[in-house]
């Protein structure tokens, strides 16, 4: 079943939001994958249309993603984790959840936001 104009804007407008958050091309077009059931190539295709779809709206943009966590970011990183962790604990993925955890506990090691959740 093909998709219509509207729901292919709102994947890329998804995939804007997390690549002007600095995550790799790889992980948006995974998560796209997981949310909205996507192929693989259609999430890659979404991502990339989206990124050039950032660099024309604005050229100041950097379109490469930032390669490692800095620590300026951890805190963005750990309220995105909580939502995450929000998200599989309604789903009930007990996988998700569990992965979650160790990568939030991870982010908060390196100092930042408290453990609480």
């Amino acid at each position: 079943m093909k998709r219509t104009a509207e729901v292919k804007e709102a994947h890329q407008e998804h995939a804007k939001k997390l690549l002007d958050m600095g995550l790799q091309k790889a992980d948006v077009a995974a998560t796209l994958q997981r949310k909205y059931g996507l192929s693989r190539a259609t999430a890659y295709r979404d991502v990339d249309e989206a990124d050039i779809s950032r660099e024309d709206e604005d050229h100041t943009i950097e379109a490469d993603p930032v390669p490692i966590i800095s620590f300026e970011d951890r805190d963005a990183l750990m309220r995105m984790t909580r939502q995450l962790l929000i998200d599989a604990y309604t789903d009930g993925n007990v996988q998700d959840y569990a992965r979650l955890i160790r990568e939030y506990e991870r982010l908060a090691r390196m100092g930042g936001l408290s453990q609480k959740f």
